[in-house]
């Protein structure tokens, strides 16, 4: 069965799959699923049906199963040849992926356990074929089935990366079942647009970079009754779907005196004259995913340009903020971003969050040591004024923990003292916890032994009652920005990082968890209500 598999292989590898060299269109199908060193991967591909579903639609096809490194060169090197001649393109890989976080290789059948040095000799470059694919902007389709289970060397990972998808080319991820599907379903139907043809697709295949909603992937068929749709025309509509003055240009290249070429030097000129529009095109050609987004209203929001919410979502508050930020480098932007812009906006935010630290640090060892001295003079000798003086200036300072263990003693030996009604009546006023039940205690017993407790209490609750707006915000912005488990865990786990002993890491806010960002807040001059709003999670991704 190996051999019979490779000898299809070698046959797809040597043209023998190939359409004939009058075809206008082109197709690479390439599915490793046995290999000699790496797990194999379970089920079967059936890239026949692909490859039969391409023929049919007139595409010369390239195509080969379970490929050594050198069948997979020579195919993609075939398939490479063939594209100057071609309209549109067509390509399918399935495999075992891995990625440098720059590039990515589907392996070959005979790859071993790849590392960064030897990984080009034992896969094909996916850049490579998103280049090549990229000569048909608007008519390229590279299509990906990755498994999870490649072993990958140092310097590698399983599986791609973020892909650096170029202008008008349309990537489609999915299992191989639901691509092969895809492929031999709507795709290929003459007249349907590959957005079109995604809506009908199966579960789990989804697309990414360049997808055209009017302009089909095949031309109809029949007669035309209202636009044309000859090759000239349709790739027209593509660049025009893409929108950018690049893409525009492509076309005068490719049809320098085209019929359209008068009307596109006017839509190019018009562009020019409008520059936001094309600062809009620009950035929606970036492709900027929703983790990148918020990436950048984090670094906005680190150099003081406030967006409005970290959720990835550029709305007018982003959009001001970008604009605002521009505007302070001298750059008409019109709140639109460029690759350029993003990567001086990284640095830039990298520089301040250092800075920013430096300055924490700085009034962290002043706070630090203005504890320290107010402790030796108060609660170091162990005096309960001494102690409550201490807990009464810094709540959450460094001996704290100290001082209230050293009051215990105290507490309880007025307990023994206090007659059985007014521990009880304390004790209720304890458990309840509010300004009205410490009141009740001290009108019943105004010179009772927890007297100077109950007004301690008090003093503290009268202080969070005159905050109380702040905190409620506080708090409903953390519930809003800090509302699960995983960003809570995120948020515990760098507090503990910085020293600052929030408890157990377990994704739920105690006691311990509050203090911890009552004391980041204070040394950064965050609003110190011990809740975790947007600024003080912008704060905390960026301490180091």
């Amino acid at each position: 069965m190996m051999l019979k598999l490779k000898q299809v292989a070698l046959a797809g590898a040597l043209g023998i799959l190939a359409m004939p060299v009058l075809a206008k269109d082109v197709a690479l199908v390439i599915g490793n699923r046995i290999y000699q060193d790496q797990p194999a991967i379970p089920g079967r591909y059936f890239t026949q049906s692909g490859v039969h579903a391409l023929k049919n639609a007139g595409f010369r096809v390239f195509a080969g199963e379970d490929l050594d490194s050198t069948e997979q060169f020579i195919l993609a090197s075939r398939f490479y040849d063939a594209l100057d001649q071609a309209d549109r393109v067509v390509v399918l890989l399935g495999g075992h992926f891995v990625s440098n976080g720059r590039d990515g290789w589907l392996l070959a059948s005979d790859a071993r356990d790849p590392d960064m040095f030897t990984v080009g000799q034992m896969g094909l470059s996916v850049g490579a074929i998103l280049e090549a694919a990229a000569q048909k902007p608007g008519d390229a389709i590279v299509m990906i089935a990755q498994s999870d289970r490649a072993r990958a060397g140092s310097g590698l990972k399983r599986g791609l990366a973020e892909l650096d998808i170029p202008q008008g080319v349309t990537v489609v991820s999915g299992p191989m079942s639901g691509l092969l599907d895809f492929l031999a379903g709507d795709l290929l139907q003459p007249g349907t647009s590959v957005g079109s043809a995604l809506e009908q697709a199966p579960r789990g295949v989804t697309a990414d970079g360049f997808v055209a909603n009017r302009i089909p992937f095949i031309p109809a068929e029949g007669p035309i009754t209202d636009q044309p749709q000859d090759a000239e025309y349709l790739y027209l509509e593509a660049v025009r779907e893409i929108g950018t003055v690049t893409a525009l240009e492509s076309y005068l290249n490719r049809y320098p005196n085209g019929r359209y070429a008068s009307t596109v030097r006017r839509e190019i000129s018009n562009l020019r004259a409008q520059p936001e529009l094309q600062a809009k095109a620009d950035e929606a050609n970036l492709k900027l995913t929703r983790e990148q987004r918020r990436q950048i209203q984090r670094n906005l929001s680190i150099l003081g340009f406030n967006p409005h919410g970290i959720d990835g979502v550029f709305g007018r508050g982003s959009r001001a903020a970008i604009g605002a930020w521009q505007k302070s480098r001298g750059i008409d932007g019109y709140g639109y971003l460029t690759g350029n812009q993003i990567s001086a906006l990284q640095a830039a935010a990298d520089v301040r969050s250092r800075e920013l630290e430096e300055e924490a640090r700085k009034r962290q060892e002043e706070q630090d040591r203005l504890d320290a001295s107010y402790w030796r003079r108060t609660g170091r000798d162990g005096t309960e004024d001494g102690l409550r003086a201490y807990l009464k200036r810094y709540p959450d300072g460094l001996y704290s923990d100290i001082a209230h263990q050293r009051l215990e003693p105290y507490d309880e030996e007025r307990r023994a003292e206090a007659a059985a009604a007014e521990r009880d009546y304390w004790d209720d006023a304890r458990s309840e916890g509010t300004v009205e039940a410490y009141k009740r205690y001290l009108r019943a017993y105004p010179h009772g032994v927890f007297a100077a407790d109950a007004k301690e209490k008090l003093a503290e609750l009268q202080g969070d009652t005159q905050n109380a707006e702040l905190i409620r915000r506080a708090k409903a912005e953390e519930a809003r920005v800090a509302g699960n488990g995983i960003v809570r865990l995120l948020v515990e786990k760098k507090l503990q990082e910085l020293g600052l002993k929030p408890g157990r890491v377990d994704g739920k806010f105690d006691d311990n968890t509050r203090r911890a960002v009552r004391k980041f807040q204070r040394t950064r001059r965050i609003p110190v209500t011990g809740y975790v709003t947007q600024q003080t999670i912008v704060r905390l991704l960026a301490a180091r």
